[in-house]
């Protein structure tokens, strides 16, 4: 049986780039059923924009809207997801451009892996002119540096839940989800964390986020972005080197798991089950906080006998870790 597949773009003052990426859209090589776009009281000439688009293409079903008020991004995505009816849904920012191949590539691999809740695929970057351009690439991490794992080109990997517990690893255009997923997203919705990363960590707790390094579409990255990459993950090698020697930097590490797993105990119902340990994570993250705060040495090297420590950290981490323990000391 044939899939249906839709696709939910939130818009908000995007009449400069919304044409170029609906025409990506429609340029596919597989096509979608339906677009759903849901626009957040622009107060540029977005509306006018799409309303024409949408007069000049009655081949596609497009469904569009506008809040009665602003709802601000993440309440918009929501929004936008309720809308849609496919078994496969593609999330969509307004300025970017589809790979001709994004929707048959990224459903292939739905359909040939039945497990998968949502599917992200690596991007390539360019500026507001349509011009490409590159990050230094950091050794180990993969996805222009927002995953931290080294994955092959063209390679489909399982994102754990852990992985994903620390940081966002893939923005919402770069996903397809499924219905399921988004049920209960709809359900379980919180504006605590960003709409994607909830996404993301909910298919992750049932071992079904996955990532296929392929770039299937240009990002692009200007000066009216709403979300745009976290330009941490793109410090040069020396800045990394300076910041991981500061107390803040290393205790981030377990501080942004623990707040994410939190949020995650207060609105999604299916935690427990599906991650039973969670609440021995939190307490390895909180006393992981207070052995570097309190540069305790012993109990911080015996953490290193924990899996939790091993999934926030690396072997060289862990290690830099009691050295800076120990030189913290002996400044006292």
């Amino acid at each position: 049986m044939t899939k249906m597949i839709s696709v939910a773009m939130a818009s908000y003052n995007g009449e400069k780039y919304i044409k170029k990426q609906l025409d990506s859209i429609l340029a596919q090589t597989r096509s979608v059923d339906e677009i759903i776009i849901v626009d957040d009281q622009s107060t540029d000439h977005t509306r006018e924009v799409v309303e024409e688009y949408i007069k000049n293409h009655p081949e596609m079903k497009f469904v569009f809207s506008v809040n009665e008020k602003n709802q601000g991004y993440k309440r918009n995505f929501k929004i936008a997801l309720s809308k849609c009816r496919g078994d496969y849904i593609f999330l969509c920012d307004q300025d970017d451009i589809w790979m001709p191949n994004k929707v048959e590539k990224m459903t292939d691999i739905m359909e040939k892996h039945p497990n998968i809740q949502v599917l992200a695929s690596s991007f390539s970057f360019i500026d507001g002119e349509d011009n490409p351009f590159e990050i230094e690439q950091v050794k180990g991490l993969s996805n222009n540096n927002l995953l931290r794992m080294n994955v092959e080109a063209n390679d489909l990997v399982q994102v754990t839940f852990e992985t994903l517990l620390t940081q966002n690893s893939f923005q919402g255009c770069a996903l397809v989800v499924t219905k399921a997923l988004n049920e209960k997203f709809q359900k379980n919705f919180t504006e605590d964390l960003f709409h994607d990363w909830l996404l993301n960590l909910f298919a992750a707790e049932v071992n079904g986020m996955y990532f296929i390094n392929k770039p299937l579409f240009l990002y692009r990255i200007h000066e009216k972005n709403t979300i745009g990459i976290n330009e941490q993950e793109h410090f040069s090698n020396k800045e990394r080197a300076k910041k991981r020697n500061e107390l803040k930097t290393r205790v981030l590490f377990a501080q942004y798991p623990l707040k994410t797993l939190k949020t995650l105990e207060k609105n999604d119902p299916d935690l427990i089950k599906n991650q039973p340990d969670y609440r021995q994570r939190m307490d390895f993250y909180q006393n992981h906080i207070q052995y570097l705060t309190n540069r305790n040495i012993v109990k911080l090297f015996l953490q290193n006998f924990s899996p939790y420590y091993k999934g926030i950290k690396t072997r060289k981490a862990r290690i830099m870790d009691l050295i800076f323990v120990i030189w913290k000391k002996k400044q006292v």
